[in-house]
This record gives structure tokens, sequence and C-alpha cells, in this order.
């Protein structure tokens, strides 16, 4: 009997070394290697430093013991009052990243332990997705400028979180690009300089003079790898682009960037809707990858939709955040199918059913004076888009094919 007790222990023992062990090696399990706790206050800077056991790939956040970054789902806290800024530097003292936080940041901690996200255009304290290559080292600086009452005197620690099993250094290199060359850098050729004012400046006048007096600037390559069309694109500056096409042709009108973009994915990205339509006519395809980077309502950290993919693909992107206009010129050039299908709580349903069912309960929750409506999303213009182009509601509402195409 002892022998097989010993036997049973032995057994359950090994059972449990075996599963922590394959446990371990996912990406849930693959948890978080955290910093010393800090106490923060105004006008201070604080420095911090973590080694590694070997070389990874990690993304890096902020907790707080303190629930300094705690709240209720729907209300997430601002930083009012508050400015902070967050530097990370490699074992040679150079930058890897650069945030600032300030009023227009609010964040809140995300379903899963460590993970936070956030409900502003400003990056804040969220898992910043550093790749931490080849180094065994990070400093963190953080310089503390004003604080509200909330932060004073609360304890914070910076966690590193394990990025992947094998690094992807093409997709590594990416995100190095993304920090070290944003489409919002300055342009630092003495040459190129004026002509990139007067882009950035949407100055079109002004971007006429420059190229009258030398089209050769034209084929110039800024910063970041980017054209002369990528920045009206950005801008949502229809007249200077309208005017760069006729003077400079479209042979580069549709090259990608440093991070994998070209001026169609950015004017889609910032819903810059009066050029879309002008990229299209002039020989631009329909995007196979979208992020949320540049959208005013951005909610999480880089998410990224694919064309044709599953739960996240290009529909969700105009669905999520409520773009009419950007889903109009989309679902004409066919970049979105109209009468997709998505799993909605086990059902299946298409965008338009969605939507219908998302403005009941917005309705109900204002029947019932439930204060939360106000926080819903209004679906008005993006079902009519949506409707538009569905044969379903042609055929109910007698809508023409013309009309239904977008002419």
């Amino acid at each position: 009997m002892k022998k097989k007790n010993v036997f049973i222990v032995f057994f359950i023992a090994f059972f449990i070394a075996l599963l922590f062990k394959i446990l371990t090696h996912t990406q849930f399990f693959n948890l978080f290697t955290s910093s010393k706790s800090i106490v923060i206050n105004e006008n201070k800077t604080y420095t911090l430093k973590k080694t590694f056991k070997k070389e990874q790939c990690y993304q890096v956040g902020l907790h707080s013991s303190d629930k300094l970054f705690y709240s209720t789902m729907y209300e997430p806290f601002v930083f009012k009052n508050s400015t902070f800024k967050l530097k990370f530097l490699n074992e040679q003292n150079q930058i890897l990243k650069t945030t600032i936080i300030n009023k227009d940041s609010a964040l809140r901690h995300s379903w899963k332990t460590g993970g936070m996200v956030f409900d502003s255009t400003s990056v804040t304290f969220d898992v910043f997705n550093i790749p931490l290559k080849n180094y065994k080292k990070i400093k963190v600086v953080l310089e503390v400028g004003k604080l509200n009452d909330k932060y004073k005197d609360k304890k914070v620690k910076f966690y590193f979180k394990k990025y992947r099993d094998n690094c992807d250094m093409e997709a590594l290199k990416i995100l190095d690009y993304k920090h070290s060359h944003p489409i919002t850098r300055k342009e630092d050729n003495a040459t190129l300089k004026p002509l990139f004012k007067a882009l950035v400046s949407k100055d079109t006048k002004a971007v006429k003079d420059i190229l009258e007096n030398n089209q050769s600037l034209c084929d110039s390559n800024f910063i970041g790898n980017r054209t002369v069309f990528t920045y009206s694109a950005y801008l949502d500056d229809f007249k200077t682009l309208s005017y760069l096409i006729d003077k400079c042709g479209t042979k580069k009108l549709h090259l990608e960037d440093v991070i994998k973009k070209t001026p169609l994915v950015y004017a889609i990205e910032h819903n810059s809707t009066k050029v879309l339509d002008l990229l299209f006519e002039n020989g631009g395809e329909c995007p196979e990858v979208l992020t949320n980077e540049y959208i005013k309502t951005y909610v999480g950290s880089g998410i990224t939709y694919r064309k044709g993919a599953w739960g996240k693909n290009i529909s969700k992107f105009v669905y999520s955040y409520n773009l009419p206009e950007i889903a109009d010129v989309l679902l004409k050039y066919r970049c979105i199918n109209v009468n997709e299908k998505r799993i909605n709580f086990g059902r299946s349903q298409t965008w338009i059913e969605l939507m219908e069912i998302d403005m009941r309960g917005t309705q109900q929750m204002k029947d019932d004076n439930d204060s939360g409506w106000k926080l819903q999303k209004d679906y008005t213009e993006l079902l009519k888009v949506f409707k538009k182009y569905s044969k379903k509601y042609q055929k109910e509402n007698n809508i023409t094919q013309g009309i239904a195409n977008g002419k």
C-alpha cells in the first residue's frame, strides 16, 4: 500500500511539474519581470535599471499596487493637471522610446493581468511593445512634472513581459521605426525643409512656388522614406494633393514608407475622407492592413485589422471607429463586404444587423434613464452607408444600383 501511495504522489508531482512547464512556455504564462517600486512626487526625476537573464523581446508597461491606474470599465481616470515624461534607454544610453503623458491621456486596466488600455490618441502608460532585442539591461527614466492629488506619494513599478518566443526581426524593425520615425517627425535635410514645412502647413501656394522653381523635388524622399504625397494624404489636404498629382505624376503616389504605410493607408487611418477617393481614382488599391494608431477615438494598443481576417478585419475597423465617410469609399471600391457576417454572442449577423441591435440597445438605455447611453456610438450615418450598398436594402427600399454604387 505504501509503495502504491508513493507511486501516486510521484505521478501527481510529475504531472504537475509537466503541466507547469507546458504552461510557462505559453504566451499567457510568459508573465512579468518587474522593476523596483518607486514613490512618485512632483518635479522629480526617477531612474530605474533592469537586468534580464537573457536577451529577449519584451513589452513594457506600468503597474501600481496603489490602484493608481485603476477605474471602472466606463470611467477611465484622466490625467488632469498632471504631466509625465518617460524615456527608455539601452546599455549605451540610446533612447528606445520617449513618451509624454498629459491631461489628454486616460488609462484603465484591461481584463488581463498586467495589460492596460487607453482612451486617447496620446500614448500613455500602456504596453509599449518596445523591442528590447540584443539588450540585457534597460534603463527607465521617469520625469515627473505636475501631479494632481491622486498621484502624489503613490507607488509604481515597471513590468517587462516577454514579447514572443521567437523575435520577428522584420516586425521588430518596423516597431523601431514607428518609435524613431513617426510621421510627425520633422525633416532634418536642409534642402527639403522648406518643402516639408509647406506640405505640413497645407500651404498649397508655397508648395507650388517651390516645385515650379525646382520640379526635381517631386521625387524627394523625406525622413522615413516619405514622399511629397504622404503628408497631404495624412492631413486630408485635397487641394495640395490634387496639385501634386498633376505636377509630379503618380509614379511615387502609392509608395510605402519605412513603416510599410502608403498615403492611402494614412488617409484611411487618419480619417482623411476628402483625399481618399482621389487616391483610389489614381491607382490606389484596397489596403491589406490597417491600424488604429491615428484614430481620434483610439482605444487599445496598436490594434491591427487585416483584409479578409476573421474578427479584426477592415469592416470591423470602420465599425469600431464609426467612420461612415471612410466606409462609403471602401464599399464603393469593394474593399469591404456589406453582406459579410460575423458571430456575435453565438449568432451570425451582418454588420447592418449588428449596428441595428446596438442602436436599439442605446435607445433602450435612454428610455431607462441609464446615463451609459451617452457613451454609446451613434451608428445612424454608418448604417445609411452600409444599407446603400446592400442588395437586400436596395430591393426593400427600391434603391437603384447606380445610387448603391455611389454614383
